[in-house]
């Protein structure tokens, strides 16, 4: 995933910040605590929610509690490619 969002922004010349991993507190039984989410900001939060959209994974924005940040989450059941940790088809050999 960070791979992917430091290729983002680059290409469209804006930072990305880390807000939060699991180190601050969360919703009772957050992906956070399991390590599979992470919260992000940037200046251009639609196009960086609508490119994670894309790519797979589960982003809250816009939503209660998610209005200063993006929460992107990998679903637990979701086969991972090892390299990148983007999602993988479930068919993929």
């Amino acid at each position: 995933m960070f791979d992917l969002v430091d290729i983002w922004a680059a290409r469209t010349n804006n930072e990305v910040t880390l807000v939060s991993a699991n180190d601050h507190i969360h919703a009772r039984g957050s992906a956070h605590y399991a390590g599979l989410a992470v919260d992000l900001h940037t200046m251009d939060p639609d196009r960086l929610a609508q490119m994670l959209r894309r790519a797979g994974y589960r982003v809250l924005w816009k939503v209660p509690g998610h209005y200063a940040h993006i929460h992107v989450e990998i679903e637990s059941s979701q086969a991972r490619d090892s390299r990148t940790g983007a999602p993988r088809a479930t068919n993929a050999p």
